[in-house]
């Protein structure tokens, strides 16, 4: 076996001979590294994914409000002078890689009340999958999507899936942050946001 035994050997020194190399081929096999599977993406490029969840992730996950006024002549008719749009993102992921995003949109009047009947909730559970690495992209943990939907806070009986949303997780190497992309089917209201691990001081610039 790999040139190793000598069939005109010694009685039973074959038998031995054969034991070691099954015994160190053993070994070395305890020692070869798994590596990352491969797998083709849309353009053809190599992708690596790894199934790999830090311990770092897990926890509870807040952005800064992001604000926009609101100064078209229709919503100053609406909701007055001065009114503004806020959303703000929360995230929690249990230990075992399971989660829930939140998204929430509502608008606020000149003083920062809320206005009645705007505040609408996007919920996304999730199960956190592959480590994505592809050339020319920042590393990021693809999500797999248990279950979407939307629903008006004052209204319970308006929720309505929302099949087609996607999230991304980006590492970031900042302590305490990471950043998430979420993806809407129809395009409108899908962002970038920046988000710190709750009870961390605020900051981070949201994008739309």
């Amino acid at each position: 076996m790999f040139g190793l035994t000598r069939w005109n050997s010694t009685p039973g020194t074959t038998s031995l001979t054969i034991a070691l190399v099954l015994l160190t081929l053993a070994r070395l096999g305890g020692q070869v590294a798994t590596p990352p599977s491969r797998a083709q993406t849309d353009d053809g490029t190599t992708r690596s994914n790894r199934t790999i969840f830090p311990a770092s992730l897990a926890g509870r996950w807040r952005s800064a409000p992001f604000e926009l006024s609101l100064t078209s002549d229709l919503h100053v008719s609406v909701y007055g002078s001065g009114a503004r749009s806020v959303r703000s993102v929360s995230m929690t992921i249990e230990p075992s890689g399971d989660g829930v995003f939140r998204v929430t949109n509502s608008v606020r009047d000149r003083r920062g009340r809320l206005v009645a009947a705007t505040q609408e909730i996007q919920e996304v559970a999730f199960s956190v999958g592959d480590l994505v690495e592809e050339p020319g992209r920042q590393r990021h943990y693809a999500t797999r999507i248990v279950k979407a939907e939307r629903r008006f806070a004052d209204e319970p009986s308006s929720a309505s899936s929302r099949d087609g949303v996607k999230l991304g997780i980006y590492a970031l190497d900042t302590p305490g942050a990471i950043e998430v992309r979420f993806d809407t089917p129809e395009g409108t209201g899908s962002f970038w946001e920046t988000l710190r691990r709750a009870g961390a001081p605020a900051g981070g610039n949201p994008r739309p």
